[in-house]
């Protein structure tokens, strides 16, 4: 065998042992690397999770308030009519009570100065205002019954 040969088989060798190194050292390297790129890939992972967790949460809690804010807005119109309608029987009563007021002396001063004879002049508001407190009473009686029934 020539010296040529034994040089080139050599430096096969040796060039074949310094593949083998740097494989190694690239493969540790790229070891190292695709365990980053993993744990980075669970840390990204788990707090894409948290989050969708803390959005539910927060969409609950806004459904929950609208729902809230819905029934108070229901409950807001029902006492609005009530109050409504109370105004309106009220200025009726007060109506009334201001004709009685007006109409009372006449009906007091013409039973007094004819005690014999029959009085015809019946007061025009005191049917108006005992229909109208009446009516009063039956109103608040519907609606209690309404707050306080079971069904």
């Amino acid at each position: 065998m020539s010296v040529e040969f034994i040089i080139a088989i050599g430096v096969v060798v040796l060039a074949l042992v310094a593949l083998v190194i740097v494989g190694i050292l690239i493969g540790k390297k790229v070891g190292k690397l695709m365990k980053e790129i993993n744990s980075t890939q669970t840390t990204v992972q788990d707090h894409i999770n948290h989050f969708t967790k803390e959005a539910d949460a927060i969409t609950s809690k806004i459904d929950h308030m609208t729902t809230r804010v819905d029934g108070m807005t229901k409950d807001i119109a029902v006492k609005q009519s009530y109050i409504s309608s109370f105004t309106q029987t009220t200025s009726e009563f007060g109506e009334s009570i201001n004709d009685l007021k007006q109409n009372g002396t006449k009906v007091v001063s013409s039973l007094f100065s004819s005690s014999r004879r029959k009085v015809t002049v019946t007061p025009p508001r005191i049917t108006k205002v005992g229909k109208t407190a009446l009516k009063m009473y039956q109103t608040r009686k519907k609606r209690s019954k309404k707050r306080f029934s079971f069904n």
